[in-house]
């Protein structure tokens, strides 16, 4: 990325309803219904947008008790625009303070023992650090980071647009990630061919 990214990434994250600027902050309702302005911006060719700056405070109230939570974030909070997730949304991801890094982590988030959706951890100079924010924009004492996953921006690029997001990520899921596109669809047209013969043949 540009060397100027990290400034175009701030201005960005700043840019939308919860941004230090004079727009008022969204109602509870607004923020269900998804319905505020967020900044926009690309890293490394993917279109991301800004939900929460670092050091705002995500809330909401549990559908379970009905009380409110409120937790800091320790990095810039958002989501990958065109995607759908586990949860039926966007991919979520964090946006840390170094644009610079090549590498980017997957977690996969579990809770009450199953999986549950992915977080990727964008911008961060190493795997401690990325863990660290993740861990810190949750209460003290989260159990949700279940594994990390280490991927590439090409990697990132072609499983947010052919992998199954609905399961954990694993690295083998990433294989065909590091293949020529035209590569991959021979070796798709050949399995579809072994297996239809196969149905026909019997065998």
């Amino acid at each position: 990325m540009k060397s100027d990214a990290f400034t175009v990434i701030e201005n960005a994250a700043h840019d939308g309803a919860f941004g230090h600027n004079s727009r008022p902050a969204p109602t509870d309702n607004q923020c269900l219904a998804g319905n505020y302005k967020v900044g926009r911006v690309s890293i490394h060719g993917m279109p991301v947008a800004i939900e929460q700056p670092r050091n705002s405070y995500r809330t909401g109230i549990d559908p379970k008790t009905g009380q409110r939570w409120s937790s800091r974030l320790a990095a810039h909070y958002g989501y990958f625009s065109g995607t759908k997730g586990a949860d039926g949304d966007p991919v979520d991801c964090f946006i840390g303070p170094y644009p610079q890094s090549e590498t980017a982590w997957v977690i996969n988030q579990h809770v009450g023992g199953a999986f549950d959706e992915h977080k990727i951890m964008l911008c961060f100079p190493d795997v401690d650090t990325a863990r660290r924010a993740y861990l810190d924009s949750y209460e003290r004492g989260w159990k949700g980071l279940h594994s990390m996953v280490k991927v590439s921006p090409q990697q990132l690029r072609w499983w947010l647009k052919n992998g199954d997001l609905r399961k954990a990520l694993t690295s083998a899921d990433l294989a065909d990630a590091n293949q020529p596109a035209t590569a991959v669809k021979a070796a798709r047209t050949a399995a579809d061919y072994l297996q239809t013969r196969s149905i026909i043949l019997g065998y």
